[in-house]
């Protein structure tokens, strides 16, 4: 005797199933605790609307970005990490001449 098992994703919100393609799963973070909920699209887009305006006015201290703002990587010549090295000390900051920039130096770098 054969067995299937479906798994049906259900939102969170109104307990209706969710069609393939409809919704997914969203993980967060708030306040050192992770969290998920099953959403379908237009609930996800109301919960990135209602977020949007505090991710604007916070700092990413890890994870993913969705897309990224940082300089394109060279090869060859110089790295941008000698280049970031070489604008510090001439901004009077002190950078080790190996190892990890610190990641304030790497944005005052970037937004100068």
């Amino acid at each position: 005797m054969a067995k299937k098992t479906l798994v049906q994703l259900v939102d969170d919100f109104t307990g209706d199933a969710i069609d393939d393609g409809a919704g997914r799963t969203v993980r967060f973070a708030f306040d050192g605790a992770e969290y998920e909920i099953d959403l379908n699209n237009a609930h996800i887009e109301e919960f990135e609307n209602d977020l949007e305006r505090y991710i604007r006015a916070s700092r990413r201290v890890s994870g993913r970005r969705k897309t990224s703002n940082a300089a394109p990587s060279r090869r060859g010549g110089s790295s941008e990490t000698a280049d970031i090295r070489e604008w510090a000390e001439s901004q009077g900051l002190k950078v080790a001449t190996r190892g990890r920039i610190p990641a304030e130096i790497v944005e005052r770098y970037r937004n100068r």
